[in-house]
């Protein structure tokens, strides 16, 4: 089992497919209302905390199967995450909340080359989700990538400033984000400055890995993950969310690059508990440079795409919003040719 990829394009030969059993929102406290719901109250918050609907977390497993299924039908590897039981309370000395799931397995590992991090991710209820793929990830250590771990994350209080949701909510106090907040273009990383995304994080990724170089960037959305908002297709190519993005804002790495520009994302799975917005449409995975899998009800995006020579395989996804995952979210990608 051999690490190695570098961007989002390369032919995909190896990758992990997340699971849905056990989702669970976890209480309100500042880590997850910076996540998910920053515009609401803790008491608005409240209402949706609990198991989600045992249907609903049926037809999400049936959707990654299908996923899995897809994916080994091109040639690629798939390992899957064993099932743990994320609604148990989780405590550290400062805290205690519940487990979230293990759905978006693109949240908490960022793959660079032969290595693979553990990120010190902005929800308390993330603290020990990368459990569920220790097995996977000792396999790969014993075949030689290195394998590390950012700094244990305390998440305290006074990491987060709810006073001007213009801005990143997610203060510079400590260490934090996920790994959606990097964009890796080979040796080059941009990094998001956002909810889920701080200029220490950005730091501690230089420092760990100097021989990449990573961007900052400030401009093109503060919310949280950058992986519906800028998705580069290939090396010179890129898509931009055009509700986010536009000709002043985009992230100048790709001054050079043709860049679509696409607002015309399909409206899907509009549950009231929904984590993610209508642009989850865009969060894409690509298994090669001419080879994408989209969300089938984003045909005015598939067309799109077939203009520029890259056909789409149409999958469902059905509820990509409300657990707030999409395909690039769901998987991790290991090995890239």
């Amino acid at each position: 089992m051999i690490i190695n990829t570098h961007n989002d394009w390369d032919s995909l030969e190896e990758i992990i497919v997340g699971r849905a059993d056990f989702a669970h929102i976890p209480p309100a406290d500042p880590s997850m209302k910076n996540f998910m719901y920053a515009h609401l109250t803790n008491e608005e918050i409240e209402k949706y905390v609990g198991s989600y609907n045992q249907n609903l977390l049926e037809e999400a497993n049936e959707d990654l199967d299908i996923l899995s299924e897809v994916l080994e039908d091109c040639g690629v590897i798939v390992h899957r995450p064993e099932r743990q039981l994320s609604h148990l309370q989780i405590q550290t000395p400062k805290w205690r909340t519940t487990g979230w799931h293990n759905y978006c397995p693109r949240d908490i590992f960022l793959v660079l080359g032969n290595n693979i991090v553990e990120v010190p991710s902005v929800m308390r209820s993330r603290m020990f989700e990368t459990w569920s793929y220790n097995k996977i990830l000792q396999r790969a250590f014993d075949d030689g990538a290195k394998w590390f771990s950012a700094p244990k994350q305390i998440i305290e209080d006074n990491n987060f400033d709810f006073s001007d949701l213009s801005k990143p909510t997610l203060m510079n106090n400590e260490i934090l984000f996920d790994a959606p907040n990097v964009i890796r273009i080979d040796n080059d990383l941009i990094f998001q400055i956002s909810n889920s995304g701080n200029e220490k994080g950005a730091e501690w990724l230089q420092r760990m890995f100097p021989e990449y170089n990573v961007h900052i960037e400030r401009d093109a959305y503060s919310g949280a993950h950058f992986d519906s908002t800028v998705i580069p297709l290939r090396k010179g190519l890129v898509l931009l969310n055009g509700l986010r993005c536009n000709q002043n804002n985009y992230p100048k790495f790709f001054k050079d690059w043709e860049k679509i520009f696409f607002s015309d994302i399909v409206s899907t799975d509009s549950k009231d508990s929904g984590i993610s917005s209508d642009s989850i449409g865009l969060n894409l995975l690509s298994v090669n440079n001419d080879l994408v899998i989209v969300d089938e009800n984003q045909k005015p995006l598939i067309n799109t795409l077939e203009q520029y020579k890259i056909e789409s395989i149409p999958l469902s996804m059905r509820h990509a919003r409300t657990l707030g995952g999409g395909f690039h979210c769901v998987t991790l990608d290991l090995k890239r040719k």
